[in-house]
């Protein structure tokens, strides 16, 4: 299962425009993980049964930081994070920590048919989204998503980014709708 998660975020990596050169990283100090680097982005593989505590998060941030992995860190666990880990993780999406399931990482969540497109929008375009609809405060005026929603994760949407949306509809076509990526929806 690795194996395929490691060749998902490669892919997921790609389309960002991110480097994807892989290579397996060695650290005493973080027991029961497996470490890899794609690029400058730390991926951990925790092997704990029981699941990542808020501590693992912060030594793995901790060893992040220290050896210059500037693209982020990815942890995948074997099992679901409990509603507390959830909420650290939450608190720490912009400063680009992401946490997977290793079960979310076994196959493109873009190429299913009911996926709809999302992308983050530039600045120039979100400058012309504001003048157009009149919007001067987005995080109060747009719809949120959620900083771990799994097509957020997916484009690398941290809190702060507008999110263009398009969805079909048989009626109207192709229309897009635009959010604004908050670390909570339930909390912010």
């Amino acid at each position: 299962m690795e194996d395929k998660a490691l060749e998902i975020l490669r892919v997921m990596l790609g389309r960002r425009g991110l480097e994807t050169k892989t290579e397996r990283v060695v650290a005493a100090e973080l027991d029961r993980a497996n470490l890899y680097t794609i690029g400058k982005m730390l991926v951990v593989f925790s092997q704990k049964d029981k699941g990542v505590l808020d501590k693992d998060i912060t030594t793995f941030r901790k060893f992040a930081d220290t050896n210059d992995y500037t693209n982020g860190l990815v942890v995948v666990s074997l099992v679901p994070p409990s509603d507390n880990v959830l909420r650290s993780i939450k608190s720490q999406a912009a400063d680009r920590l992401q946490f997977f399931h290793i079960r979310q990482l076994q196959f493109d969540i873009t190429t299913h048919r009911m996926a709809v497109p999302h992308r983050i929008m530039k600045e120039e375009e979100r400058t012309t989204l504001f003048k157009t609809y009149n919007i001067v405060k987005p995080e109060e005026q747009l719809p949120w998503i959620d900083s771990q929603d799994a097509q957020i994760k997916w484009i690398g949407g941290v809190p702060g980014d507008i999110i263009e949306v398009v969805r079909h509809s048989d009626v109207a076509g192709y229309q897009p709708y635009y959010r604004y990526c908050v670390p909570d929806v339930n909390v912010a």
